[in-house]
């Protein structure tokens, strides 16, 4: 296996890792807002758990069409910036019908609606990140970690601002940090394009199954897809649970906050402490981490250790979510050359968004039936994606 190298006679673009970190800080302000606040949102609009479960999944089934359509689309371009300022463009055109006041079949279609501009900007982003990382040696966790970073001042901020405001206001707070992203798109940095566009940008479907049929490659993806989806039940309805134990939208923010802390704190010091590792033994770790997690947290309350306890499981957010999720770029950026980034992205986005959809979609009527409990099946999704990984790294030996 060998690691693409950085082109010398390329010189970098000016400010590179620091217009594309700010893109990504700008990008994750709707995600810092959307996924603790929209299910309480969508409480506040008399939506009942499964109906909650099914606007949150329809989207994520809609993303893993959209985002390769998407990635396929800028492989093509002049341009991917121009295709990211695009999307972030018809993101706040969309977002603004949140604001008629529809019921429950309304809210899903703008849901729907939303998904493909709105889900299209993050695999586009770490498209040109990882662009610049083979092009120009630039760091590719450096620049990703300002995306953290911006998630855990909106999830805080916007806990205190909703707790003073009321849930009323999410869907405000969602469009102004959709206009964010969207003016923060124009200074992405112009690169060009690939420098040999992906077959998949051709449609070429033979090609598209030689690729598929590398099975280390193939199961590491399905893998990290299952140990992501592991996170659906928590980011569903951990804001819920929480609001129904009494804890506040301020200690919520706050709770969602550290384990972004966490997780930056993971993307800070990766490559000293996990970048010689092989991606599947990164993704092992964060596999084996995100089972004790999900099987700790539902024992948290009833053992009284109450908001400290839940502080404390939730940094393990590092692993099971950051780790697992550098080991997938890391996987990308290792085995697949950079005419194929954008194939890969969403090759990427489609198998951890079909898993994440999937288990989102069952979240809802298995909180309703088993309450907290239902974690425990998460312990059950990350053991599958441990030993997928496990596979995978087994695959890879073999074809040395």
């Amino acid at each position: 296996m060998t690691t693409a190298a950085a082109d010398p006679s390329q010189d970098m673009p000016f400010r590179f890792e620091l217009r594309v970190a700010l893109a990504y800080f700008a990008i994750f302000t709707s995600s810092g807002m959307h996924l603790p606040y929209f299910p309480l949102w969508l409480e506040y609009r008399a939506l009942t758990p499964t109906q909650i479960s099914i606007v949150l999944s329809m989207p994520l089934f809609v993303r893993v069409v959209a985002a390769p359509l998407v990635s396929m689309l800028a492989d093509r371009s002049n341009d991917r910036a121009h295709i990211l300022t695009m999307a972030t463009i018809l993101a706040v055109i969309v977002a603004a019908f949140y604001f008629v006041p529809f019921g429950f079949i309304g809210i899903l279609i703008v849901s729907l609606m939303l998904a493909p501009p709105w889900t299209s900007q993050l695999p586009l982003a770490d498209t040109i990140a990882l662009s610049g990382v083979r092009r120009y040696g630039a760091d590719f966790a450096k620049m990703r970690v300002w995306g953290s970073i911006s998630f855990l001042l909106t999830s805080f901020v916007g806990g205190v601002f909703i707790q003073q405001v009321g849930e009323h206001i999410i869907p405000w707070a969602l469009l102004a940090t959709l206009i964010a992203a969207c003016g923060m798109s124009f200074i992405v940095p112009r690169i060009g394009k690939p420098r040999r566009l992906s077959p998949l940008s051709d449609v070429d479907i033979a090609d598209a199954r030689r690729a598929l049929r590398r099975p280390t490659f193939v199961t590491f993806l399905i893998a990290t897809g299952i140990t992501q989806a592991s996170h659906a039940y928590g980011y569903s309805f951990s804001a819920i649970y929480w609001k129904s134990i009494g804890i506040e939208e301020t200690m919520i923010g706050a709770l969602w906050s550290i384990s972004v802390v966490a997780e930056v704190i993971m993307f800070t010091f990766f490559r000293r402490l996990f970048g010689r590792l092989h991606p599947a033994k990164v993704l092992i770790i964060g596999s084996a981490v995100a089972m004790f997690r999900w099987a700790v947290f539902p024992l948290i309350a009833p053992a009284g250790f109450g908001v400290a306890g839940f502080l404390a499981v939730q940094s393990l957010h590092a692993f099971s979510f950051a780790l697992s999720f550098l080991g997938m770029q890391k996987m990308i950026a290792l085995t697949i050359p950079e005419e194929r980034g954008g194939t890969a992205q969403g090759l990427s986005t489609f198998f951890i968004g079909t898993s994440l959809a999937i288990a989102t979609m069952a979240s809802g009527p298995l909180y309703s039936a088993t309450g907290i409990n239902g974690f425990y099946v998460m312990v059950v999704l990350a053991a599958c994606g441990l030993g997928l990984a496990i596979v995978s790294l087994k695959l890879e030996q073999r074809e040395l």
